[in-house]
C-alpha cells in the first residue's frame, strides 16, 4: 500500500497518476462484500495510511477544480465514509474550513454536487463548527437545480445544518420556489 500511496503523497503530482491511483485504491470495493472481515481491514489500512487526508489535500485547489480528479476522490470518500464510522470521523476532522462544501457545492456538474451532497450528509454530524457549510449554498441548489435528487438531498442537509447551526434559511426561500421545488420532494418522501 504504501509504494501505491507514494505518488500521490506529493501534492504536484500528475492528475492522470493520480486519478489513476485512486481508481486503483477503490478496486478492491468491486469484489469485497462491505460486511467481510476483509473489507474492514482494507479499509483499516487505508485510514492508517492516512488516505482521506492525502485526498483531501488534492481538493483543496477550488480555482482548478479538475471534474474527472474531483470525481474519482470524492467517491472513494463517500464509500470509506459509508463504510466505516471511523472512516468518516477522520474524514470530517480532515476538513477545516466551510469553503469546502461550498466551492464543490458550486461546481458545475450535478455528479459533483450530488456526491459532495451525499458526502456531507454523511459527514455533517461529525464537522466541526469551522467546516460547516452555509445555508445559503444549499438555498441556491434548492432555487437553481431542476434535479429533484438534488433538492432533496439539499433539502435533508439543511434540516441536519438547521439541528446543529440554527438560521432562519427558509426566510430566503419564496413561497413560490418552496412550492415548486420543496413540497414535491416532500412528497415524494411522504409514508403513506
Amino acid at each position: 500500500l504504501e509504494m501505491i500511496l507514494m505518488p500521490i503523497n506529493d501534492e504536484n503530482v500528475n492528475r492522470e497518476i493520480l486519478c489513476r491511483t485512486v481508481k486503483l485504491l477503490s478496486l478492491p470495493f468491486i469484489s469485497l462484500s462491505t460486511e467481510s472481515q476483509e473489507c474492514d481491514s482494507y479499509v483499516g489500512s487505508l485510514m492508517d495510511a492516512n488516505v482521506p487526508k492525502i485526498l483531501l489535500m488534492h481538493l483543496k485547489t477550488p480555482e482548478e477544480i479538475d471534474f474527472e480528479k474531483t470525481d474519482v476522490i470524492l467517491q472513494l470518500l463517500l464509500r470509506l465514509s459509508l463504510i466505516n464510522s471511523k472512516a468518516c470521523e477522520d474524514i470530517a476532522e480532515a476538513i477545516n474550513n466551510n469553503s469546502f462544501f461550498r466551492d464543490l457545492l458550486q461546481y458545475d456538474s450535478d455528479e459533483i454536487k450530488d456526491t459532495s451532497l451525499c458526502l456531507l450528509l454523511k459527514l455533517l454530524p461529525h464537522l466541526n463548527e469551522d467546516s460547516l457549510p452555509d445555508h445559503e449554498t444549499l438555498i441556491e441548489i434548492i432555487r437553481k437545480s431542476d434535479n429533484s435528487d438534488l433538492v432533496e438531498k439539499s433539502m435533508l442537509c439543511m434540516i441536519q445544518l438547521q439541528l446543529r447551526k440554527p438560521a432562519n434559511p427558509t426566510a430566503d426561500i419564496s413561497k413560490q420556489i418552496f412550492t415548486d421545488r420543496c413540497l414535491p420532494v416532500l412528497d415524494n418522501l411522504t409514508v403513506t
